[in-house]
């Protein structure tokens, strides 16, 4: 039997702003679904959740690969992907710099970001910097 819902029904679900399950209401119903609901509590409106489905338990601490079974494994960055072998193609022997706040960054540089990876300066403005890396187009801060 599947449950009827309409507009101006009460009932319990998540609140994300409360943490925990308090009264909502429900604002709008969209294939018998609601969609909107506001919490009666602290007036915060947001989409309707089910009920969170339980995980099942994981161990505390996985285990960690041994020094011998990371020297065994290849690593992801060992193998640089077609981004990477054009970036190193068009850097053309200048040395990509270690990414500080501190260092001021000129269009045409080459960065060594320890998040983003290998990236050049696009563009300056002001004390920030426009850097394409693999993932896109970063703005970074400079000196």
């Amino acid at each position: 039997m599947t449950k009827s819902y309409y507009a101006g029904q009460d009932l319990d679900a998540p609140c994300g702003r409360c943490k925990g399950e308090t009264r909502h209401r429900i604002l709008s119903i969209t294939d018998g679904v609601p969609e909107k609901i506001i919490c009666v509590s602290c007036k915060s409106v947001h989409k309707f959740r089910t009920e969170k489905v339980e995980k099942p338990a994981s161990p505390a601490h996985p285990a960690r690969p041994t020094q011998a079974s990371r020297a065994a494994s290849p690593r992801a960055s060992a193998s640089p992907s077609r981004f990477q072998e054009l970036m190193v193609a068009e850097q053309a022997g200048a040395k990509a710099v270690t990414y500080t706040v501190s260092t001021r960054w000129d269009e045409g540089m080459w960065m060594d970001h320890p998040s983003f990876g290998l990236g050049k300066v696009q563009k300056r403005l002001g004390r920030k910097v426009d850097v394409l890396f693999r993932d896109g187009l970063k703005t970074l801060l400079s000196a």
